[in-house]
């Protein structure tokens, strides 16, 4: 301030103290602007949400010192596994905005419930039962849970068995659940036939639902109460049901014509139209090298128009040994007696050169053999 004078020292004191106001004044006024302007926060370190999860804007910053986060309570997506963007805005004091995009992970560390409340299950051997059938897994994914059973369990075999429900998820996040299966000898039917008069060694039952037939011989009680034969079956498929009753051998052929043109094998009567026979052949034999493999395939469930099917070993026996008069029994049941368990049918590669013949056909020239 050379050259500035003052009149007295007076003067001189009011103008510094005034020079210092404004000095200070201005220092506060930029400060203030400064701080107005600012925008300071801090964000969540690797931020990272389970899929599906509700989680607002907020939850991306651990805080926020200065300026106003808009939109905090809308929630950002987390529909997808992955690495997500997330563009927020900010606004200062002074009405400026600032966009901050933020980077975060949408991740499935959870494993899938499994519901259905059932920890334990009872049958009788013999039972069929699709048991993942019971239970249904839920996930936060609200995607498909894969289902499976762990353990080894059998129910056409009395025992108890454990095993396990298993959960997973396409994150391979897993659950289970613990489960006991109870397997129980079903009510054994009681035989009260005696010997009938054409004294017939046998007596046979055809059990529809589970596509079995079973052969009784007499005891020393005179009732048919000894197993002797079991075979697996084809009876009627759906709409064409082999008819339920009791009925009584009668004639029998060696080769018989059937429904759609083709042929049985060792063809005895039950009862009008029905018999027992071999699965049909599209020729009459000999040689019986024209099987309807397709249909042999089908052995254990229902396939026939109404006869009872059955493998040409097992027909032939029945063929040999079923005599005039002997007693069939058609019925439904869930369920085998006890000492009975279903025959595993032999399935033909349909791409094999043998696969024409029987593979239980005792003929001689039969390629299986």
């Amino acid at each position: 301030m050379r050259g500035l004078k003052f009149k007295t020292k007076k003067n001189r004191v009011i103008f510094f103290l005034s020079l210092a106001v404004f000095v200070v004044t201005t220092i506060s006024a930029t400060t203030a602007l400064v701080l107005m302007s600012r925008i300071d926060y801090q964000l969540v370190d690797a931020p990272s949400f389970e899929i599906n999860s509700e989680v607002n804007v907020a939850s991306l910053f651990s805080s926020i010192d200065s300026g106003v986060l808009e939109q905090g309570e809308v929630l950002i997506d987390t529909s997808e596994i992955g690495e997500k963007t997330w563009t927020v805005t900010f606004s200062n004091q002074l009405g400026a905005k600032q966009d901050v995009v933020v980077f975060y992970n949408v991740v499935d560390t959870t494993a899938p419930i499994i519901t259905g409340d059932e920890s334990e299950l009872s049958f009788e051997s013999g039972a069929t039962d699709d048991i993942l059938s019971r239970y249904q897994a839920e996930d936060n994914s609200q995607k498909p849970v894969g289902l499976a059973i762990e353990g080894d369990y059998n129910l056409g075999q009395p025992g108890e068995y454990n095993i396990k429900i298993v959960a997973k998820d396409e994150s391979g996040n897993t659950s289970n659940k613990e489960v006991t299966i109870k397997v129980t000898e079903p009510p054994r039917p009681t035989y009260t036939a005696v010997r009938a008069a054409s004294s017939s060694p046998y007596y046979v039952e055809v059990n529809r639902q589970q596509n079995v037939v079973i052969v009784y011989s007499l005891g020393s009680d005179g009732n048919y109460s000894n197993i002797a034969k079991v075979f697996v079956a084809s009876t009627g498929a759906p709409g064409s049901e082999t008819p339920l009753g009791d009925y009584s051998v009668s004639d029998r052929y060696e080769s018989l014509f059937l429904v759609g043109n083709v042929w049985g094998h060792y063809a005895v009567r039950i009862s009008g139209p029905f018999f027992f026979h071999s699965v049909p052949y599209f020729t009459k034999g000999s040689p019986w090298n024209n099987l309807e493999y397709l249909e042999y395939n089908k052995l254990g469930n229902g396939a026939s128009a109404g006869c009872v099917r059955l493998s040409a070993s097992d027909a032939k026996w029945v063929y040999d040994n079923i005599g005039y008069g002997t007693k069939v029994k058609i019925y439904d049941s869930a369920s085998l007696p006890a000492g009975v368990v279903k025959p595993t049918a032999i399935k033909i590669d349909e791409n094999s050169p043998n696969r024409g013949w029987d593979p239980t056909d005792p003929d001689p020239n039969n390629p299986w053999h």
